[in-house]
């Protein structure tokens, strides 16, 4: 079964995306920018940007009924790798209990300018039976 959760912002129905859409026991996260609900980047570094990214992916684990230690699988798109530590502290702080499978990438830049990083998740509920929604 099929369920998609939505951030409100307009941009999601212009496009045609969703912040995250869960099938049967997975939860697929879309990229997360360190981007308010005002269009405007949060954050100057990297570590502050990874941050507030990865509350924003957080809050829609728990909307959909997962928890950080769900996560297996994390993408972190960098627009600079000499910031890698600062995205991996960000990381480790917030979803390293979850030990997931990871993949950093280096990228051109973001469209929107000061944007210096993405990241997507994936995550399994370890009782797919528990519908915690």
């Amino acid at each position: 079964m099929r369920h998609n959760f939505s951030s409100g912002l307009p941009m999601e129905g212009q496009i045609g995306y969703s912040r995250a859409v869960r099938m049967d026991d997975t939860l697929y996260v879309s990229g997360t920018a360190p981007v308010d609900d005002h269009g405007k980047v949060v954050g100057g570094t990297t570590y502050e940007q990874a941050r507030y990214a990865f509350r924003k992916v957080e809050a829609v684990l728990s909307r959909a009924g997962y928890t950080r230690t769900d996560a297996v699988m994390v993408r972190v798109y960098l627009v600079d790798g000499a910031d890698f530590g600062q995205a991996m502290q960000a990381y480790s702080e917030a979803f390293g209990a979850a030990n997931a499978a990871m993949t950093v990438l280096n990228v051109l830049p973001f469209g929107l300018p000061g944007m210096l990083l993405e990241v997507e998740l994936t995550a399994v509920r370890d009782n797919p039976g528990a519908d915690r929604t």
